[in-house]
């Protein structure tokens, strides 16, 4: 049996030096020394003393909107409202020639090159591009299989009941083989909230699936809508498979309606994931957390004709996240860090990694002194390690042992 075994680094930036010997997809063996028993066919990082973190967890990419790798466009559409994104998707949509595949591989090549061992990606499914988006991501999630654990959402982007024959391609996604089912602002977007919950939860029954919401309502609305989000995960005995991105009303609440969404999300067991907007305060997360909320880091954007942002860096979100709120102190910065990572995997659902024996060697090895050091200035990535195999190497990734 072969292994590879990384010496000199310090496992989450505290402690002496230690070696992690892996094998067979798992660590093996967390100790001061590399075995003694070393054969021909054991492979040695010698790391000197780098800090190895558990890979990163992106719980909300849009990998079918990327035009990464393709031509700049120039972006002119000045209103920042629903309709123009929906304007802008139409157009990118009509216009982009290369293959959805194509465009998302490239993407999610340098989502694991930043880190990211396990990704849920929102994809697009409506009338004006039928399942494109779907097939083009099956295609990358069977090719990337060895790369990050890719988790795919048919996502109603133009809405449901707005247009016709959106919850019949929904369905045709899931069919084939979409791992999740999305919603998007039932009320504000469709116009009769109840009805998409209706649709979201009736197809997410039917096939067994976890539900991942858009929730862009803000106010009294999103809070009202939360809560019925929430009766609905209590009645079908969903709690831990729902979870929530994009969540205005998160941004700015009143303490009333703080209190009313903690209770409403903890209750349910119902994950938020936070994408950091730029125009939008980041919800209190620490508050959050204390209320036993489940949450983790999303990369959002993926550079599309709507925005020039997004380079699919869980740790640079991390960054942005504690920028915005101010956090100066090293446990802020480390509780940041851990949204993407630990306390992400649990809200996708993939297994533990806590870089002790018997976890799975998901893993991502960056030079810096401490946690918060790396937050506050993201490192080149050494190496990204994926279910015991070197994927990645200094931004690159890599075939090699």
């Amino acid at each position: 049996m072969s292994r590879i075994i990384l010496s000199n680094v310090r496992v989450n930036g505290v402690g002496d030096p230690q070696a992690l010997t892996v094998a067979d997809g798992r660590i093996q063996a967390v100790g001061a020394e590399v075995p003694s028993d070393l054969g021909p066919s054991d492979h040695v990082e010698d790391l000197a003393g780098q800090i190895v973190l558990p890979g990163f967890v992106d719980g909300h990419a849009h990998a079918d909107k990327s035009l990464w790798g393709e031509p700049w466009v120039r972006r002119t559409s000045e209103p920042i409202t629903m309709e123009q994104m929906f304007d802008d998707m139409l157009q990118q949509w009509a216009e982009t020639t290369t293959p959805v595949a194509t465009r998302a591989r490239a993407f999610l090549d340098k989502c694991v090159a930043y880190g990211s061992t396990s990704i849920r990606t929102f994809t697009d499914v409506a009338p004006e591009v039928g399942l494109d988006g779907i097939h083009g991501l099956l295609q990358v999630r069977e090719e990337m299989a060895d790369l990050t654990d890719l988790q795919i959402v048919a996502f109603p982007q133009l809405g449901i009941l707005r247009k016709p024959g959106t919850a019949e391609l929904l369905e045709q996604a899931l069919r084939e083989g979409a791992d999740a089912i999305g919603g998007l602002d039932p009320a504000g977007v469709d116009g009769d909230a109840l009805r998409q919950l209706d649709i979201v939860f009736g197809l997410a029954e039917r096939y067994q699936v976890p539900v991942d919401f858009h929730a862009h309502e803000s106010g009294e609305l999103g809070v009202w809508l939360i809560e019925r989000i929430a009766e609905r995960v209590k009645a079908l005995g969903m709690q831990g498979k729902v979870s929530l991105c994009d969540v205005f009303s998160l941004a700015d609440p009143t303490p009333p309606q703080f209190e009313r969404l903690a209770s409403a999300l903890a209750d349910a067991d119902i994950a938020i994931t936070v994408g950091v907007h730029g125009l939008l305060a980041v919800p209190d997360v620490k508050a959050l957390h204390a209320r036993g909320v489940r949450m983790c880091l999303g990369s959002d954007s993926a550079r599309s004709r709507w925005s020039p942002w997004g380079e699919g860096d869980i740790l640079a979100r991390a960054m942005f996240m504690s920028y915005k709120c101010y956090w100066r102190m090293d446990d802020d910065l480390e509780f940041a860090a851990s949204l993407g990572t630990t306390l992400g995997r649990d809200v996708l659902g993939v297994p533990r990694s806590d870089l002790k024996a018997g976890d799975i060697a998901d893993l991502v090895v960056l030079p810096g002194e401490t946690i918060g050091e790396l937050v506050v200035e993201p490192p080149a990535r050494t190496l990204v390690m994926k279910r015991g195999k070197i994927v990645a190497r200094s931004g690159t990734l890599t075939t090699a042992p």
